[in-house]
């Protein structure tokens, strides 16, 4: 086809849930991607709007769940049944522009290492309305750490001039869109088949799952030049203003997270950041946001198969502890070697 780009094969997922007002202009824009997707697949969440209905409509391959199993069981179906080299993961209120993934894999083929590329991202800015319209606002520009175990959208509200304007290694990508190598999931998905760990539901999944290609010595690569908006309900430079539930599965994931994937030399090196935080977390829950105490209870619920996912993960990592945890420690980002 003339103007098309010949290169790596992809697939992309995306996962709904009362979707329909964005979905439109996520599936148009999809369908502009130059090269196309091998496969579009729409996993969703026993939707009581029309969100699966339009994305038949679009031509997308429709797994429609009879139930809501969040963003990480809904990702899990949707890769699963896909098979391309490369899969794009996007959020229902996501815009990829028409050269997104080509961008990336350029990108990715002029490192040095471009083999060990597990995943790369790109340079989201904030949308506005259904139609999905550009702000001036960043949305994200990569996931970076803290010593604390937190991990923030790096460039969040920002404005777009101001922007991270050069490739770089970054600690992972949001789960809003990034781009994944197949043979990076397959080599950290979970004994039981997960590539999220569906206890989390939603929220921070992504940052669990790149801390696992930290592991085992995968990299993300900062994309500039790719670019996509995204229009995101929940700001994390908002503050802790959402909704109860929002809150209460981000208290619950900030334990599980840590519980799945910090070996005590992590805690030895961030130490007593994490102590700290987690201090003032658990009296929040106690005073001020006794509606995600709920939250605190579920990671203690969980905590049998926490122990068990972090001796799966420690038991298989690759890349020393020192060099994973420098991440959280240097709250940066790496220059990118070149070819």
């Amino acid at each position: 086809m003339p103007g098309v780009i010949e290169t790596a094969g992809f697939d992309v997922v995306i996962v709904t849930f009362n979707d329909a007002e964005t979905l439109p202009a996520c599936l148009a824009a999809v369908k502009a991607l130059n090269p196309p997707p091998s496969r579009l697949v729409v996993v969703d969440n026993a939707s009581s709007d029309d969100s699966a209905d339009i994305a038949r409509h679009a031509g997308a391959e429709v797994l429609a769940l009879e139930e809501n199993t969040g963003f990480a069981g809904g990702m899990n179906r949707g890769i699963e049944t896909t098979d391309a080299s490369w899969v794009l993961l996007l959020n229902p209120d996501c815009a990829p522009r028409q050269n997104f993934v080509t961008e990336m894999l350029r990108a990715i083929n002029g490192r040095s290492q471009a083999d060990r590329v597990g995943s790369a991202t790109g340079l989201l800015i904030r949308a506005r309305g259904a139609e999905l319209m550009p702000t001036d606002t960043v949305d994200a520009a990569g996931i970076i750490v803290t010593p604390s175990g937190r991990h923030f959208d790096r460039g969040a509200g920002r404005p777009v001039e101001a922007a991270p304007q050069e490739p770089a290694w970054v600690f992972g990508g949001t789960g809003a869109a990034t781009l994944f190598r197949r043979e990076a999931l397959d080599d950290v998905v979970y004994p039981d088949g997960q590539v999220f760990p569906e206890s989390f539901f939603c929220y921070r999944e992504d940052a669990e799952l790149a801390w696992r290609f930290q592991h085992r010595g995968w990299r993300c690569l900062y994309v500039p030049t790719a670019r996509a908006l995204h229009q995101r309900g929940f700001r994390p430079e908002g503050g802790r203003r959402g909704q109860a539930w929002i809150n209460r599965h981000s208290v619950k994931n900030r334990f599980l997270l840590r519980a799945h994937c910090a070996d005590v030399s992590w805690h030895l090196r961030c130490f007593p950041f994490w102590l700290i935080r987690d201090l003032l977390v658990v009296a929040a829950c106690l005073t001020v946001e006794t509606s995600s105490l709920p939250g605190l209870i579920e990671a203690w619920r969980q905590r049998h198969d926490a122990v068990s996912r972090r001796r799966w993960v420690l038991s298989r990592a690759t890349a020393p502890s020192r060099q994973v945890s420098r991440w959280f420690r240097r709250h940066g980002v790496d220059r990118v070697d070149q070819k």
